[in-house]
């Protein structure tokens, strides 16, 4: 034995562990590939390697891959599969896998992954071979593990889109930048094509030099097959400007093109790019008027840190004339529902605001900002809408429109105008993208309309329109038992509803129907962020953290853009005690907010909080102007820990005034019972984070000396 505690030959075999997980999962370390009989080995290898970290707690692999099983033989399971992976890992020279009594982990620097290479060049503005050579390599990824586990499976398949949504956004970076030479340019597009066969910006580029090359035939086979599957799959047309490239190609204009020679460039050398030709505008008039401005000057960014900056888009209220009570709900659900489908395009920051913001400078990495305004009326049954979308500082209108409101045409709708408004700042969309980030689901219009009204009814969390919005969605369930949004609908009433009504208690049974009714959330629709963060939050007050974390970093990778799920998961992040994660992700929120709410005020007071920034926490309360009733605790808690005894007492007792009147329990709302219910709402995951807030209040005035942690 050698003085590490492998045997001599072992130690002199020991090298790095490579892992390839594109299709068929297979590692090998040097000249020997390690045999793994069981799947779930390779998956526990697979997902420990594609971690940031290559570690894991074991908590979390048994939620993931044991999620059906009992805690002790889901972990017995676990310790089998870990005897069998470390084995086979050890047979082929390989010692990095480290085994503690809580976590599981790989050695840093001894072992790769394709997946991160591909990643890595991506990055770097540069096409990797495999992108090129398998399309569509994100639905590659751990090929056929779809069938080890439903927990997995949501996993996988919402790791599948984030792989494919980071690629994607990296090669176009590439794409878009300065200094990318002509071949590599070429080989950009074509590996965004692999990936989106519908990116019509990648097809022109394709199309541009090989007509420049003399290539036409190749040029026309590019666009053919674009014509193909937008028409065979969404049953569109190449937009107007691709139309144009092909006639042009046709006409002949680019048969005597001839690249610019390279330019003198420090070793090693990388010849510029020729400038592109000026981009067709699209000038198809689909509105009332149309006002074209000139786009915000792009940016440059450089090969290896691209500088991204966004425009902002504040939605403002929308204007209602007449419309009958009974379809209200259908313009502020489609305003809310508009919201959400521009949030999860990075291409700009979204602010839902008022008209006027007031005197606030634009902030820093924001080019302009424009505003999106619309005016709903009724004209007999009919709804009409007419949206506007204008730059902020000159007042000039960019582009109008004008439709018939109806379910039958909703999402088209919704697809027109975010397509309408990329166009109109000049933003380059895919229709795949679109589609898949402004979908309609599978079910009939009469539950979309229904779930809309649950919706409608639940959107200020009124305890007077709880029940009706439970049965709304419970009706909703019966009726399409494969809509995704009605379960997490259901799954978020019930994980708020102590909030929501004072004097009401967590209660394990509630706990548990919550799971199921998120779990076939995200089941149904893995790749939906708001199942995900619904998923995240049902297991964390259900006591289980290291799972919730899991679909909470999902929830963030699908959609990192929506400053509501940024600061959602920046809360959790905060009563886990990962304090800098969750001031990263609460910074991040509140600099795409662009005019903080009121609420998002009141969710940086707790994080603040459970940070130790006590004065950050009482400015944050100030703020958000108790929009939620228990705010007063919090800043009262926040004034004992910075010694303002008699301002933290004034706190409490208004914190108990304001919530006596409004109290749901079946206990007397005196102020212990008051006290009980305040301590027990939040998934605080740690005792010592916790008796910072019960110290606080208890301090403060609130009587909670006969509570402990976890004690509901």
């Amino acid at each position: 034995m050698s003085e590490s505690g492998l045997p001599l030959a072992l130690e002199e075999t020991t090298g790095r562990l490579v892992l390839s997980v594109f299709g068929a999962v297979r590692a090998t370390v040097g000249t020997h590939e390690v045999r793994i009989r069981s799947r779930k080995s390779r998956a526990v290898l697979a997902y420990l390697a594609l971690n940031d970290s290559g570690q894991e707690t074991r908590e979390r692999l048994v939620g993931l891959l044991w999620s059906e099983s009992e805690e002790e033989k889901a972990r017995a399971n676990l310790r089998q599969v870990l005897h069998e992976l470390r084995a086979a890992l050890e047979r082929a020279g390989y010692s990095g896998l480290r085994a503690e009594r809580q976590t599981l982990e790989l050695d840093r620097g001894t072992f790769g992954v394709d997946l991160h290479d591909v990643l890595h060049w991506a990055e770097h503005h540069r096409a990797h071979d495999s992108v090129l050579d398998q399309p569509r390599i994100a639905d590659r990824l751990l090929q056929d593990f779809e069938d080890l586990d439903p927990a997995f499976r949501v996993w996988l398949l919402a790791k599948r889109q984030t792989v494919q949504d980071r690629l994607v956004r990296h090669l176009e970076n590439g794409l878009r930048s300065e200094g990318v030479e002509r071949n590599e340019r070429l080989r950009l597009a074509e590996a965004l094509i692999s990936l989106d066969p519908t990116h019509e910006e990648a097809c022109r580029t394709v199309m541009r030099i090989r007509a420049e090359e003399g290539d036409v035939g190749t040029a026309l086979k590019v666009y053919a097959a674009l014509w193909h599957v937008l028409g065979d799959e969404y049953d569109q047309e190449p937009s107007a400007a691709t139309q144009q490239l092909v006639s042009e190609i046709k006409q002949g204009v680019y048969d005597e093109a001839v690249p610019s020679p390279p330019a003198p460039a420090p070793p090693p050398s990388r010849p510029p790019a020729p400038a592109a030709p000026p981009r067709q505008a699209d000038t198809e008039d689909v509105g009332i008027a149309q006002v074209v401005i000139p786009a915000p000057a792009p940016v440059s960014p450089s090969p290896t840190v691209p500088t991204f900056i966004r425009m902002a888009l504040q939605v403002e209220p929308f204007g209602i004339n007449g419309v009958s009570g009974d379809r209200a709900h259908l313009v502020e659900g489609f305003r809310h529902h508009l919201i959400a489908c521009l949030v999860r395009f990075r291409e700009w920051y979204v602010t839902d605001g008022p008209a006027d913001p007031g005197p606030e400078p634009v902030r820093q990495g924001v080019s302009a900002r424009y505003a999106v305004g619309a005016t709903a009326y009724q004209a007999g049954n009919a709804i009409n809408l007419v949206l506007t979308l204008r730059e902020m500082t000159g007042g000039i209108f960019v582009w109008s429109d004008r439709f018939e409101l109806t379910l039958d045409n909703w999402f088209e709708a919704q697809q027109r105008i975010v397509r309408r408004i990329a166009m109109s700042l000049n933003v380059q969309l895919s229709t795949e993208r679109l589609m898949r980030l402004a979908y309609e689901p599978d079910v009939s219009l009469q539950v979309y309309d229904k779930w809309l009204r649950g919706q409608a009814l639940i959107r200020n969390f009124s305890p007077d329109n709880w029940n009706r919005a439970a049965q709304i969605f419970g009706e909703a369930i019966q009726e399409a038992p494969d809509f995704s949004p009605a379960y997490s609908s259901l799954a978020q009433m019930n994980n708020s509803v102590h909030i929501i009504h004072p004097g009401v208690m967590r209660d394990r049974g509630n706990e548990a129907r919550t799971l199921s009714l998120a779990r076939k959330a995200v089941a149904l629709d893995p790749v939906d962020s708001r199942a995900q963060l619904c998923m995240g939050w049902s297991l964390a007050l259900a006591k289980h953290y290291a799972q919730a974390a899991v679909h909470m970093d999902l929830a963030c990778e699908l959609n990192p853009n929506d400053s509501w799920t940024l600061i959602s998961i920046a809360l959790f992040h905060a009563f886990c005690g990962n304090f800098d994660r969750a001031r990263d992700l609460a910074s991040q929120s509140l600099s795409m907010t662009l005019t903080p709410s009121l609420t998002h005020w009141a969710y940086q007071v707790s994080i603040l909080f459970l940070a130790g920034d006590y004065p950050g926490t009482v400015d944050a309360a100030d703020r958000a102007q108790d929009v939620i009733r228990t705010l007063a605790a919090w800043r009262a808690a926040a004034l004992v820990h910075m010694g303002e005894l008699d301002a933290a007492r004034h706190d409490a007792r208004r914190f108990l005034e304001n919530i006596r009147p409004v109290w749901f329990g079946s206990e007397s709302p005196t102020d212990a019972q008051i006290g009980r219910w305040l301590l027990h709402l939040y998934p605080v995951s740690q005792a010592e984070i916790w008796e910072t807030l019960r110290f606080g209040v208890t301090t403060a005035g609130i009587p909670a000396e006969d509570v402990h942690h976890h004690f509901w």
